[in-house]
């Protein structure tokens, strides 16, 4: 329609980034990287030894990708936790296709957690106040999520210590992990309750400024952080039982402390491998490498069989969690705020 009484809308686009094609470089290099660290290490174990481990392993899979669920379930859990009264505005199916999806973009696509979480805030967004109080709580959960992997790395570096000695790095590499995740996370509670990010991003970006407002008052909100981070930590304490019974479809003996031995090589492996997808490659080695504290250090095949197990598990739960995002409905709630 035209005609005098005609308004034009104008959204003004943020600027584009001039170095995304050197960031998208970089990653498909660090991709690269991790996959030559897949074939070195599984060519050093021996292909068959690895298939062989891996298709006697196949018994446990239903279980291993059960538990996965159960601990991508403690995000959203501890998300609501977060975000409190308003959690009660989303319908259950929301959750449930948000929930599937960050985890898939986590598991399938470079972006990792952070694009994960963007798509979550996107989804939750039409029933909490609008994408920029939703992207608010998405960031106060990274803050739970380091926080739950410190207190889970306690309890793994005390039992590394126990199983490979102080002299050994393995034990040292896991505390690190939970000095670093703790130092990050703390930082970012203090940010939610000081920063104006919303406002700076408001006046960067013209077309936020209007949500900056909205986006710095959701992540001041003071609400508990007890129940999040205990939920978290429980979702890393579910993770822990689940790289327990990865040692044990591999072949190794199933025990409380290498349970925690396993997950906190797994710890480890993540961390260092944060900068690639998916740490292709840097779990694989990680476990290689600290295979001796598993008691696998003459099987390096079962050793590396733990990530190649694990990341087909995540694979399989990340492709249900595509095909529920994409044959589910949206709710008439977001078609309306759409």
């Amino acid at each position: 329609m035209s005609g005098e009484g005609e308004v034009r809308v104008t959204v003004e686009k943020p600027p584009k980034d001039k170095w995304a094609w050197l960031k998208t470089l970089a990653r498909v290099l660090l991709f690269v990287f991790g996959l030559s660290a897949v074939v070195y290490v599984v060519n050093e174990a021996g292909p068959q030894n690895v298939w062989n481990t891996l298709v006697a392993a196949g018994v446990f899979v239903p279980l291993i990708i059960a538990l996965e669920a159960l601990f991508m379930s403690m995000d959203v859990m501890s998300l609501r936790a977060l975000i409190g009264a308003p959690a009660k505005n989303v319908p259950a199916l929301v959750w449930l296709r948000s929930g599937f999806t960050a985890y898939a973009i986590m598991i399938l696509l470079p972006g990792g957690r952070a694009a994960g979480e963007v798509a979550r805030a996107a989804q939750l967004g039409p029933y909490l106040g609008g994408g920029a109080k939703a992207a608010a709580y998405a960031t106060r959960l990274q803050a739970v999520t380091l926080l739950g992997n410190t207190a889970i790395s306690i309890p793994c570096a005390i039992a590394c210590f126990i199983a490979a000695g102080a002299s050994e790095a393995l034990p040292w590499f896991v505390l690190g992990n939970g000095i670093g995740t703790g130092i990050l996370g703390g930082l970012v509670v203090v940010a939610a309750r000081k920063s104006s990010l919303g406002a700076w991003m408001g006046k960067r970006f013209p077309s936020f400024g209007q949500q900056g407002a909205s986006f710095d008052e959701a992540l001041r909100q003071q609400t508990p952080w007890g129940a999040p981070i205990f939920i978290s930590f429980l979702g890393r304490a579910i993770q822990a039982v689940q790289y327990g019974i990865l040692l044990l479809a591999v072949g190794g003996s199933l025990t409380f402390l290498s349970a925690l031995v396993s997950q906190g090589i797994h710890l480890v492996g993540a961390g260092l491998g944060d900068l690639i997808p998916n740490q292709v490659g840097i779990t694989e080695g990680a476990y290689r490498v600290f295979a001796p504290a598993l008691g696998l250090a003459d099987d390096a095949a079962s050793a590396i069989g733990i990530a190649l197990l694990a990341r087909f598990c995540q694979f399989v739960l990340a492709a249900v969690g595509l095909a529920i995002g994409a044959l589910s409905p949206a709710s008439k709630g977001a078609q309306h705020a759409a």
